[in-house]
């Protein structure tokens, strides 16, 4: 199994995505790297962490692509950047199972559609990310930012591609919901209108509308929208939630008796915020394309690159992509 990383995509790049590269070949024996990023500087970083270099290709790039960087012409204006060179490599070898990179996330969603192009039947790929849900489990938000102008077939075939992904992760029945304003029947504007019946009739477990305040329920499994009102969601969700963690920060410390109160609490603080840590884990592949690509989070730590690193390795075994293609024809017929 060969990934392909991109070494200076990310705020903690390069150090963290060599870190995070070592432990993951620490935990497969059969995982093949190859790292985008200045050639010796990799290479040294990579031999002083123990890695075993014998497994690691490295392509030398020697600038990242920043998030100052125009998304649509970083291709032309930085070639020998670490995201140009990852998608120009990705695009010619068969024998790379798929990309991971923390860079700006305009700019991985336009290289992969430039360099590598639609899997035939999808018309926009979509990211898909991940959120707590109250019992626990997880939920997923797609389209969480690619697209901010989505047409009803475009949802449809983002629910399509979500119960393909969701499968390859184990949930054999997954249930796919549509964001609105209501949860009735009827209810939205025309896109969530022609939406609910495309997906309706597609043979989906489609569960109907879901409203914002349930998404994090856990009563569905996937939350289909369009990337401008999904990336609205997921930011303001997450803002909530730093918004909480900021009253709890200032609820316990603000006396000498709250901060000995808390010590009390630590047990149920901790397991009430682990949720939110393993989400805070979760990468987010990019549906659609003809290779696979995984986004992680800007902020990605060593263990986060790592973690994704192993869940790309996993879901090119699983071979994502050719159940995406293969579902697509009798996926149509059901829509018809």
């Amino acid at each position: 199994m060969k990934i392909l990383v991109d070494a200076l995509g990310g705020d903690n790049a390069p150090a963290a995505v060599y870190e995070g590269a070592s432990e993951a070949l620490k935990k497969r024996e059969d995982l093949l790297l190859v790292l985008a990023g200045p050639k010796e500087g990799s290479k040294q970083a990579m031999e002083k962490l123990g890695a075993d270099l014998s497994r690691i290709e490295f392509l030398d790039a020697q600038t990242a692509v920043l998030n100052t960087d125009h998304p649509a012409l970083f291709l032309r204006q930085k070639p020998d950047s670490s995201l140009a060179v990852a998608y120009e490599a990705l695009r010619k070898r068969d024998d790379i199972d798929g990309m991971v990179s923390a860079g700006p996330t305009g700019a991985v969603l336009t290289g992969a559609v430039l360099r590598l192009g639609r899997i035939p039947g999808i018309d926009r790929p979509a990211l898909l990310s991940t959120l707590p849900t109250k019992n626990h489990s997880f939920v997923r938000l797609i389209d969480s930012g690619a697209n901010m102008d989505s047409k009803p077939e475009y949802l449809y075939q983002f629910g399509l591609m979500a119960t393909i992904y969701l499968q390859c992760i184990g949930i054999e029945k997954p249930r796919i919901s549509l964001l609105n304003v209501g949860s009735e029947e009827g209810k939205g504007n025309e896109l969530t209108k022609e939406a609910f019946e495309l997906l309706s009739q597609s043979g989906l477990n489609f569960i109907g509308n879901i409203e914002g305040d349930h998404v994090l329920d856990g009563c569905t499994d996937a939350v289909v929208t369009d990337g401008f009102a999904g990336n609205v969601f997921l930011k303001g969700t997450e803002g909530a939630c730093y918004f909480m963690k900021d009253l709890m920060k200032n609820a316990v410390s603000g006396t000498f008796l709250r901060k000995i109160g808390a010590l009390f609490q630590l047990k149920g603080i901790k397991e009430a915020s682990a949720p939110f840590a393993m989400a805070k884990k979760a990468c987010a592949p990019l549906l659609g394309t003809k290779k696979l690509v995984v986004k992680t989070h800007g902020k990605s730590t060593s263990d986060v690159f790592a973690g994704t690193i192993l869940e790309t390795c996993s879901l090119a075994e699983k071979d994502l992509i050719a159940k995406i293609e293969k579902a697509l024809p009798k996926a149509g017929k059901a829509a018809e």
